[in-house]
């Protein structure tokens, strides 16, 4: 029996959700490519009197009111995560709005995590430079290693002086 077409797409996000994290714009892009899948005809209902765009908000909007997307859970989740792989704040930046999180967000929570720790990304490129075993490289093949992992020239340079 066909569903009607937001139910099919509801469960769908659910299956989606429940096996992979997601950004609201990553379940966009999956249920845009759901609805695109000339399969779903045979199983959901379409509605007439709305539009595709129109539908995919609707059923973001009851995830999010469901509270069964939590970005701001996943965007610390994945922040300690990219923050233990040693990346600078420059590349954990690039790496989250890849993800599909808000600009906005991303600075925001980074703005508060510079607030609590100001010495984030030295500490971080310190982890950097013991894990790589960089201790030993000149000073200007040092600046190019680091440079080419994104990190700022403030924190380089500190690193450098010590």
């Amino acid at each position: 029996m066909k569903k009607h077409i937001d139910d099919f797409l509801f469960n769908e996000a659910i299956k989606y959700l429940g096996k992979f994290p997601a950004t609201k714009k990553k379940i966009e892009e999956f249920l845009q490519k759901k609805i695109r899948n000339k399969k779903i005809y045979q199983k959901a209902i379409f509605q007439e009197n709305i539009s595709r765009d129109e539908l995919i908000k609707n059923i973001i909007n009851k995830l999010d009111k469901l509270n069964i997307i939590n970005e701001s859970d996943y965007l610390e989740s994945m922040f300690h995560y990219y923050q233990k792989s040693y990346f600078s704040i420059r590349k954990i930046k690039n790496k989250l709005f890849h993800k599909g999180f808000d600009e906005k967000k991303i600075d925001e929570y980074i703005s508060i995590q510079l607030q609590e720790d100001p010495e984030l990304e030295k500490n971080i490129l310190k982890k950097y430079i013991q894990k790589k075993k960089l201790e030993n490289l000149e000073v200007n093949e040092l600046k190019k290693k680091l440079y080419r992992q994104s990190f700022s020239e403030s924190s380089i340079y500190s690193i450098i002086k010590e």
